[in-house]
């Protein structure tokens, strides 16, 4: 038995190292952001346009954008895209995939530029520059995937005492911030529904690893295949558990505090938690040579400040300052009033805050 389990472990891991399925894994995450990155532009322009033909909707007091078909042109990009997403952590790990996610950053903002005519200043092009740079350096000099592809392979990884050690860790951490830091720092700091999103969405992702990677091996081993296991169907359950758990305290994020800010921290909290989580869980980061490895770490750090540098102009209200049109596609509007906080938005209603969310860019996940 044991000897059959070596096989189809050490077979699987031949198969990520394949050139082919890095190919198809990097294909589909850049496929992912390119399809997530229009579906703000066609869902921002959705609403644009119910705005313009619906007051109850500048009021924030109507759904009238769901009779729109861009918006919801927009919303099956979205649905494509994060269906690709899935796909590509199959065939590649959270250290390609996960950072691939500013390329939708890069995409949303050009095309806001051209279609929407909101202004993107020369350091936002630099920052648009520098994503592409840095994802091209760190997937040129990422490490073969050492992903478990049996199930059974996946729970001798999991149960290490090294793994265990940081899940309870993270179990604490997220405990704490929703029954104390969110009553005591919740409407104060965007770090704590931040911190929450984040660690449950790396635990989400390293399962959506899994759960694509059984499902790549059953199909090019049938004789083995892996939904016979009732352990995947508990994997799959816990995914939807904390995808759901965390997009609501992304939600509560959005509602209380700036897009512009919660984007840029959402993104380096939640990118740099899925790879120390899938190190742990899958020692990914054994890199050939000390050259790769600070290459690749570069290109990550290089992406953080282009996301952050574009963000920051994008958040610079001198840009769109003469163009009549800055004022509808401000996400502060759409969100809700400003208050004397910079960072922070205070919600008109219920209704005006979920409005306001399917407008603004939310980084790539799982």
């Amino acid at each position: 038995m044991s000897n059959n389990n070596t096989s189809s472990t050490s077979q699987h891991n031949s198969q990520h190292e394949n050139p082919v399925y890095r190919l198809v894994g990097v294909t589909l995450a850049l496929t992912s952001a390119v399809f997530i990155g229009a579906s703000f532009i066609l869902k921002k322009k959705g609403l644009l346009d119910s705005n313009a033909l619906n007051s109850e909707t500048k009021r924030g007091d109507g759904h009238a954008y769901l009779k729109s078909t861009l918006w919801w042109s927009g919303m099956t990009m979205m649905l494509v895209g994060e269906l690709c997403n899935v796909g590509a952590y199959a065939f590649q790990p959270a250290i390609i995939v996960t950072p691939l996610g500013a390329i939708s950053v890069v995409i949303s903002a050009v095309m806001s530029d051209i279609f929407l005519k909101e202004r993107l200043s020369k350091y936002g092009k630099i920052g648009c520059a520098l994503c592409v740079f840095g994802a091209t350096l760190l997937v040129v000099n990422s490490p073969d995937s050492a992903m478990a592809g049996s199930l059974e392979a996946f729970w001798k990884s999991a149960l290490t005492w090294s793994f265990i050690f940081y899940a309870i860790l993270n179990a604490i951490v997220i405990i704490f911030m929703i029954v104390l830091g969110s009553k005591r720092w919740g409407d104060k700091s965007p770090f704590v529904y931040i911190t929450i999103c984040s660690l449950l969405g790396s635990f989400v992702v390293v399962v959506l690893q899994v759960v694509g990677a059984a499902v790549v091996y059953s199909v090019t081993n049938p004789s083995d295949t892996q939904f016979k296991y009732w352990s995947l169907y508990v994997l799959i359950a816990f995914v939807c558990v904390c995808g759901v758990t965390q997009i609501n305290y992304l939600n509560k994020a959005l509602n209380l505090f700036s897009t512009a800010v919660v984007t840029p921290i959402y993104f380096v909290c939640f990118t740099t938690s899925t790879l120390i989580c899938s190190a742990v869980l899958f020692k990914e980061f054994n890199f050939p040579s000390t050259i790769q490895l600070v290459s690749a770490l570069v290109g990550f750090l290089v992406i953080l400040g282009g996301v952050f540098l574009l963000f920051s102009d994008l958040n610079d209200p001198s840009l769109n300052a003469n163009d009549p049109r800055s004022k509808s596609s401000d996400a502060r509007l759409q969100n809700g009033a400003a208050s004397s906080d910079p960072l922070l938005l205070q919600p008109i209603t219920a209704q005006n805050s979920s409005t306001g969310a399917f407008n603004t860019f939310q980084p790539q996940q799982p």
